[in-house]
């Protein structure tokens, strides 16, 4: 039996629905079987595990937030970097569209519920803990090229990039955690104001008019 790309994709989407439905200590190959419409004896023929078939499922989070900009030039900084924030806060269906065949109806909740299951399962998890290291490695990298195209380009004032890439990374990540794990609603919005109030205060236009 051959191993089609379409269909081990497929696979790695229903797992995505699959784990916004039941949370990762409840779920089971059966559940992405269902969610499939497969036997779920296909879904071994791709993916040794239901861990397997997890970090496997984190190069397509890669690929929904990162993959499309890594060659995109950068003329606009400032708008680059509120645009990828606001992405990655309030993902698009559109967005998400580009990199799923058939991705859950409501884009936000799905991905925030998936960042928090298995970033909590990293606490305990050394590979989960590997592929988290190395996607938010990918994020921080994103708004540090994005810093150094503004600097260099003059619309930036000369930030240390990496640092001012830690701190907006750290509020994006507490902004969908809280808002995920608590009641507070408007946490990701009031992340996003914050953050629009960092890249307004480094911007050299803002600066300059005060």
């Amino acid at each position: 039996m051959g191993r089609h790309p379409e269909t081990e994709q497929r696979i790695r989407e229903a797992a995505f629905r699959a784990l916004v439905k039941h949370g990762y200590a409840d779920l089971s190959i059966k559940d992405i079987g269902e969610e499939l419409g497969q036997n779920p004896s296909l879904i071994y023929h791709y993916f040794d595990s239901k861990d397997d078939l997890l970090l496997s499922m984190l190069d397509v989070f890669v690929e929904i937030f990162l993959d499309q900009r890594t060659e995109k030039p950068i003329t606009d900084a400032q708008a680059e970097l509120r645009e990828f924030v606001g992405q990655i806060l309030h993902p698009k269906p559109a967005q998400v569209e580009q990199a799923m065949f058939s991705p859950p109806s409501d884009i936000e909740t799905a991905i925030s519920r998936i960042f928090v299951e298995l970033w909590a399962h990293a606490t305990w998890d050394t590979d989960f803990r590997r592929k988290t290291t190395m996607v938010e490695d990918r994020l921080r990298d994103t708004v540090t090229r994005i810093l150094r195209a503004g600097i260099e380009l003059e619309q930036f004032r000369p930030v240390d990039p990496e640092l001012t890439a830690d701190h907006i990374l750290f509020l994006l990540k507490q902004g969908i955690h809280t808002g995920t794990t608590t009641n507070r609603d408007a946490a990701v919005d009031r992340v996003q104001t914050i953050v629009d109030g960092i890249i307004t205060d480094i911007s050299r236009e803002s600066n300059s008019s005060h």
